[in-house]
């Protein structure tokens, strides 16, 4: 059985993929592309993951709030004419970091629906 949070980190992992085939066709510049994925990743998490996370895991929806800031941070860098060398690498690090944080989230959730309630 699949997990409301695990479909839900499916269909932004799907987004993020279609973002990629519509830069790619569309000839977007790199700025506009990780602008697309930092601005989408910003609005799945904190509207989506993120309060179910914080009832079930608080640790590890902390551990994404940080992400979740930094990426606003690098969205902001983005928007600038002039932006730092390195935001584009770390926009792409934090996505890395949070597909993994997010699989473990679901994971547990999983674990957590198999085990059944507890009495």
């Amino acid at each position: 059985m699949t997990t409301s949070l695990q479909l839900t980190i499916d269909s932004w992992e799907a987004q993020l993929d279609r973002l990629a085939e519509i830069s790619v066709a569309n000839d977007w510049f790199l700025e506009e592309q990780r602008l697309a994925e930092a601005l989408h990743t910003i609005a799945v998490y904190r509207d989506h993951i993120l309060p179910v996370l914080s009832d079930r895991d608080p640790r590890l929806a902390v551990q994404m709030t940080v992400l979740i800031d930094r990426r606003e941070v690098l969205r902001d860098d983005l928007y600038r004419t002039v932006h730092p060398p390195n935001s584009y690498e770390e926009v792409a690090q934090t996505i890395i970091m949070l597909r993994s944080l997010a699989q473990v989230a679901a994971n547990t959730e999983q674990a957590l629906e198999d085990a059944g309630p507890r009495y």
